[in-house]
């Protein structure tokens, strides 16, 4: 019962003891003190060292169900549900970060990084920099990888004199592109504008992506913004389709 040795419940509180324990537990899962496939405390236990209802605990852990944090096994209990690979598209910290903060052990592979000159095919990317046909830009692709699987092909184009660094770098598995820009360019970003298709995998993408032809994967493409309001990176990623969960939070 370690865990929740410093809840307590405030029954004079607005918030109702349910949502205070739900929030609780989802802290500790968040926090890795309660692990994936590791066991919570019983309804039973919950109710005898808190002093509240065994209702009360069940509605708590039916929220964490609905909100796919745990899992029930009849006759065993509820256990800890292991994170689902997602990222977080509503936040600029980059795919090597956001993963990182959600546990998972991540690395890329640089498939290129080469000088584009315009070409109808590179019609997106220019139009999301708001480059003149004539100018080059740069494109930098890159293999993600979560716990070592493929996850990911990520295709980030730049301006000319933004990306002409990149030509130049010898790349390990744990470079950041938005580290880079934000560090070495200080080139603050603060803003992405994306959409996200639904489309069946090729045989170039599959093979990168170690699934089946005419497998489900996303594309989200889309354009990321500095301070100032200049378009820095445009990106074409294809997500696979049976790891991805994209995560809104709505605010008024």
């Amino acid at each position: 019962m370690a865990p929740l040795t410093k809840l307590v419940i405030d029954k004079r509180s607005y918030i109702p003891i349910y949502i205070q324990l739900k929030n609780y537990l989802k802290e500790q899962i968040a926090r890795k003190k309660l692990k994936p496939d590791q066991r919570i405390p019983s309804e039973n236990e919950l109710s005898s060292e808190l002093g509240i209802s065994r209702m009360t605990v069940r509605h708590a852990i039916k929220e964490l169900e609905r909100e796919d944090a745990v899992y029930t096994k009849k006759g065993e209990g509820t256990f800890v549900k292991k994170p689902s690979e997602t990222q977080m598209l509503v936040k600029l910290d980059g795919f090597s970060t956001e993963m990182r903060k959600r546990g998972f052990r991540v690395h890329s592979e640089v498939l290129e990084a080469k000088k584009l000159n315009y070409k109808e095919k590179f019609e997106s990317a220019y139009n999301g920099l708001q480059v003149e046909r004539g100018d080059p830009i740069i494109c930098l692709k890159r293999l993600r990888f979560l716990e070592n699987k493929p996850f990911a092909i990520e295709s980030s184009f730049l301006r000319f004199q933004t990306g002409e660094g990149l030509l130049q770098m010898s790349y390990d598995s744990e470079f950041s592109m938005y580290r880079y820009l934000e560090e070495n360019l200080r080139v603050k970003l603060v803003r992405a504008e994306h959409t996200i298709e639904p489309r069946l995998a090729d045989a170039a993408i599959a093979k990168h992506l170690n699934i089946k032809s005419n497998s489900p994967v996303l594309l989200i493409k889309g354009t990321t913004f500095s301070v100032s309001a200049v378009p820095v990176e445009y990106l074409e990623g294809v997500y696979r389709g049976d790891q991805y969960r994209l995560e809104v939070e709505i605010k008024k």
